[in-house]
């Protein structure tokens, strides 16, 4: 029983000489002319491709069995069976078989009018398609049930390669494979992926440039806080685009940079901050998934000046505290009241929780 888991001719000068000249001539003329015809029809027909010849056994299954809802007649109602999973290898089909293989061949071979495709049995050893969604299903359920804490914060996405479903983590430690296994599920089928710890990461940008900067909300924030926010403004003369995507980086106690385990998925959405607005943009620090030392940090965000098609990288610093003194006390960025807050902001990190929206950057 198995275990649970989810591709030259010289003319005589006399006249019949000139005759068999002339008629080896035309000859000659006429085998080229059929020689050129044969060799231009090949052309207009050359072999397909091993992708396109792929290519049409699928779309020929597709017409024999019908599709499902993702357009594949994998789910269809009458796709054999014994069909398991399909997957791509040198760019040809392979298709999952649970039974005997050769009955299987004859079978898709007569659908689909050809045998450019391969098979791979089913065994103890192996896990199909069908098995890895039932083992996805698994995860999404029980991840959707988990209660907010490291485990769930730490996981990214959970995917299906060829053989084994594929689970990214922020951080990928043993406690964090550990805490899967048990709260997730056990299968010999997951694999995992992820950094195991933060990497190092020194690249930086500018805080100020043509009259556009960014700015931390605070400048020190506590060491427990789960989101810090901060402000893009632009008074330059050029509009601005923006996006979702930032990234931190703290220093560590050698003094090396290294990437904050934060957010690594974004919606790729373009936001417009025009001359005299300001937008702010809220980042994620997951303290319950990698232990937030106090020290050093940096946010990386990068913006395209619209009429140049211009990118540039802006950076700005902020510090997380674990002394509640400090970050209760620190001030508030001050923004200039001519400016207005565009209307694709995120909300502010502070200001649901902030008693004085003056003071705490908790």
């Amino acid at each position: 029983m198995k275990a649970f888991r989810h591709i030259p001719f010289q003319s005589h000068p006399n006249s019949n000489g000139f005759s068999v000249c002339l008629f080896l001539l035309c000859a000659l003329f006429t085998g080229c002319q059929s020689t050129s015809t044969v060799l231009s029809d090949k052309a207009e027909q050359p072999a397909i491709t091993q992708k396109e010849a792929g290519e049409q056994v699928i779309e020929a299954l597709n017409r024999a069995y019908g599709v499902d809802t993702i357009g594949l007649f994998l789910d269809s109602p009458r796709c054999p069976d014994f069909v398991e999973g399909m997957f791509y290898e040198d760019s040809l089909p392979v298709f999952q078989i649970r039974g005997d293989t050769a009955k299987a061949r004859r079978i898709l071979e007569a659908s689909a009018g050809s045998g450019a495709f391969r098979l791979e049995a089913d065994t103890e050893h192996t896990f199909t398609q069908k098995e890895l969604r039932s083992i996805l299903d698994t995860i999404s359920n029980r991840f959707h049930r988990l209660p907010d804490g490291p485990l769930k914060s730490n996981m990214d996405f959970w995917g299906m390669g060829n053989h084994t479903a594929l689970v990214s983590f922020k951080l990928n430690t043993p406690a964090a494979r550990q805490a899967f296994r048990k709260h997730i599920i056990d299968s010999p089928a997951v694999s995992f992926e992820g950094p195991e710890s933060p990497m190092p990461h020194s690249e930086t940008g500018v805080s100020d440039t043509l009259g556009i900067s960014l700015r931390p909300e605070y400048p020190v924030y506590s060491t427990q806080t789960s989101k810090a926010s901060f402000v893009l403004i632009n008074q330059s003369n050029r509009n601005i685009m923006c996006g979702e995507e930032y990234c931190i980086t703290y220093e560590d106690e050698q003094g090396i940079w290294r990437e904050l385990p934060t957010d690594n998925f974004f919606f790729s959405v373009g936001y417009l901050v025009q001359l005299g607005e300001y937008r702010i943009r809220t980042a994620s620090l997951y303290p319950e998934v990698h232990p937030n030392k106090p020290g050093r940090y940096r946010l990386l965000y990068h913006l395209t000046i619209l009429d140049t098609h211009t990118r540039i990288q802006m950076m700005t610093e902020f510090r997380l505290s674990n002394d509640e003194k400090e970050w209760k006390q620190t001030k508030k960025l001050k923004i200039p009241i001519h400016l207005t807050i565009t209307q694709n902001s995120d909300n502010s990190a502070t200001s649901e929780t902030s008693a004085d929206e003056e003071t705490s950057g908790q």
